[in-house]
């Protein structure tokens, strides 16, 4: 026998099915699409990314097989254990040392994947945008903010003033040069799993979003995590270590632009997160995720208002709003 099912899997917010398996006599994960055509699309970006990703030595799950008359996948079976799991045991017990560890590993793996993703990726294989630039941010992060999650999840109006602020916020995205690199997307902590089964003890999935971009992005998607209540003097701390590391790696430049990048890139990673927290809940009904649409918001308006570049006011009131409307409603 070549499969045998063992037991079902529940997504977070995936219209795709997930059933652990046993796959010629090994623990596997079968992933069958999201309905349409889109669906067997993602699909089929999964098996190209993953492999371009597994022949550059990048830590994801192997790839035992992808049927492409179904679109249905079968991948290594990495375990239970996220990244999110961990953390959230070792910020409980205030243990400060093990939690930098941890997310140090994390960023080499980040780096490494970044680096050696960018080379020789084909922009072909992406099922949304081959590469992260000014329409991907006007759309898809501060109009899906403005959509999803301020008209749609909290029922408001932004004003002419909001709008304005944010075309500009969106055009500083022109100002970046290095988008060379293998850009995840949606890289945190519910998408990185830690397992004994990989030789680099972690692994990073749902990288069929992937396309090339800026190295900012995905250290912003980490280190601003609405999953993850994380210190801002712990994130301050990560983030200097992200950028000695580029720094080690002979990437000064590139450093320098990470840093000139990253509040520019947490604000517009945050929105996109709002604008999926709003989407889900209310098109997709899972209440999973309303518990963090408060946590999203809070880092939001926090970085909005702290040595950002850019002067937002009339956002940043708008944020506070909402945050006090999020207190008064009872979910």
């Amino acid at each position: 026998m070549q499969r045998k099912v063992l037991s079902d899997i529940s997504p977070d917010g995936s219209e795709r099915s997930f059933t652990r398996v046993v796959w010629k006599g090994m623990p596997a994960i079968e992933i069958g699409p999201a309905p349409g055509r889109e669906g067997f699309r993602e699909a089929l970006s999964f098996y190209q990314i993953g492999c371009h990703l597994l022949g550059k030595n990048v830590p994801v799950p192997e790839i035992y097989h992808f049927d492409r008359s179904s679109g249905v996948l079968v991948v290594q079976d990495l375990g239970s254990t996220m990244f999110f799991d961990r953390l959230s045991v070792l910020l409980k017990k205030h243990e400060f040392p093990s939690v930098k560890r941890l997310y140090s590993d994390v960023l080499e793996v980040l780096l490494l994947m970044q680096v050696r993703g960018g080379v020789d990726f084909d922009t072909s294989w992406c099922w949304q945008d081959g590469t992260y630039d000014q329409r991907v941010a006007r759309e898809k992060e501060a109009g899906y903010f403005l959509e999803a999650f301020v008209k749609g999840y909290m029922g408001c109006n932004a004003s002419q003033e909001v709008i304005k602020e944010l075309d500009r916020l969106v055009d500083h995205i022109s100002h970046f040069t290095c988008n060379r690199f293998f850009m995840h997307r949606d890289f945190q902590s519910r998408n990185i799993m830690l397992s004994a089964s990989h030789p680099k003890g972690m692994a990073v999935i749902d990288f069929q979003a992937g396309r090339l971009g800026p190295l900012g992005y995905d250290l912003a998607s980490l280190l601003n995590d609405p999953y993850i209540d994380l210190d801002h003097v712990i994130r301050k701390e990560l983030f200097e270590t992200y950028i000695k590391m580029l720094e080690k790696a002979g990437m000064v430049k590139e450093a320098e632009e990470v840093v000139a990048q990253w509040p520019i890139l947490s604000a517009l990673r945050l929105m996109q997160a709002l604008g999926a927290f709003g989407f889900l809940t209310q098109k997709r009904a899972r209440p999973f995720f309303h518990s963090y649409v408060t946590p999203a918001l809070c880092g939001l308006t926090w970085i909005l208002e702290n040595d950002f570049p850019l002067k937002m006011p009339c956002t940043v009131q708008l944020c506070h709003f909402m945050q006090e409307r999020l207190s008064q409603r009872k979910i």
